[in-house]
């Protein structure tokens, strides 16, 4: 089912709706509807912390397909509207961006968003950042008891165990809706937040799927020499940090100097001081540095 064009145009002229998301991204399930667009402001900082305590090891699933892309010209992808909903077995919907008209198979992007967040806003500020060519696929997670309202529902992620399997579900669903035009290879992974925390712990154990992350404003104390290991030789290749506040600076520097010495290649992105937050500044440095992070890689 398609978002409504017009529910996000109002939306994101809605700036007094929006405030109530600077509440927290850090805060514990289905959608009661679209979402307003982006927050301006980010919800507040994770507890990283109690974010661990949930953070579970899981059981590696399925590799991922041939990761050499067809190239066989397919039929114009076609969609009523660039999100989509996209139903997903045993798990509530994702969001979906989708490259509407394209010919080829097209790489596909995963955005896990933080705690007290919404998929829908992961989905906006990647399409913003990537473009319109790429698959952005937006993982919900669960319903916080906490949220807003009804209407409003926040969401988070019960422990990486069970993001790793919404992610291959997800997946899964993605390549049976647009069986011509997602490529079957490695997937770049992105997190904000409790997206980054618990994003770093799956790629140490799924390299080989998820070889290039962007984590923001969070998932570096994951990388311990022995992850940052698991994660090179699994074939990690690149991690992107981008922050926006001092202490998530330093504390980057420290996780990548761990993973350069693994061998995996690591860059820093600092944004002007903005807070706990992924887009305005962070989008707009996170874009500025994102060719480093596809180098190399012709699908993008």
């Amino acid at each position: 089912m398609a978002f409504p064009v017009t529910f996000l145009f109002l939306s994101l002229v809605s700036l007094p709706l929006l405030a109530a998301a600077a509440l927290g991204c850090d805060r514990s399930g289905r959608s009661a509807g679209p979402a307003p667009a982006p927050p301006s402001v980010a919800p507040a900082p994770a507890r990283e912390e109690a974010a661990q305590a949930a953070d579970g090891g899981a059981t590696p699933a399925a590799t991922a397909g041939d990761a050499a892309a067809a190239a066989a010209e397919a039929a114009p992808l076609r969609a009523d509207a660039p999100f989509v909903e996209l139903p997903v077995e045993g798990f509530p919907s994702a969001v979906v961006s989708v490259p509407i008209g394209a010919t080829a198979r097209r790489p596909v992007l995963i955005a896990s968003h933080g705690n007290y967040d919404r998929p829908e806003w992961q989905c906006q500020v990647w399409r913003d950042i990537v473009g319109d060519g790429v698959f952005v696929l937006c993982p919900r997670g669960v319903a916080r008891p906490d949220s807003p309202s009804a209407s409003d529902v926040r969401f988070t992620y019960e422990s990486n165990a069970r993001l790793e399997q919404e992610i291959d579900a997800g997946l899964a669903a993605l390549r049976a809706r647009f069986p011509e035009h997602v490529d079957p290879g490695a997937v770049l992974y992105t997190g904000f937040s409790l997206g980054a925390i618990m994003g770093s712990a799956i790629a140490a154990r799924r390299a080989a799927l998820f070889p290039r992350l962007v984590l923001v404003e969070g998932g570096h104390d994951k990388w311990t020499p022995a992850t940052a290991k698991a994660f090179a030789d699994g074939g990690g290749q690149r991690v992107l940090f981008v922050c926006a506040q001092a202490g998530c600076g330093g504390a980057a520097a420290a996780a990548a100097a761990r993973l350069d010495k693994a061998g995996v290649l690591t860059r820093v992105a600092r944004s002007k001081e903005a807070g706990h937050r992924y887009d305005g500044p962070v989008a707009e440095e996170t874009r500025r540095v994102l060719d480093w992070l596809i180098e190399g890689d012709p699908r993008w």
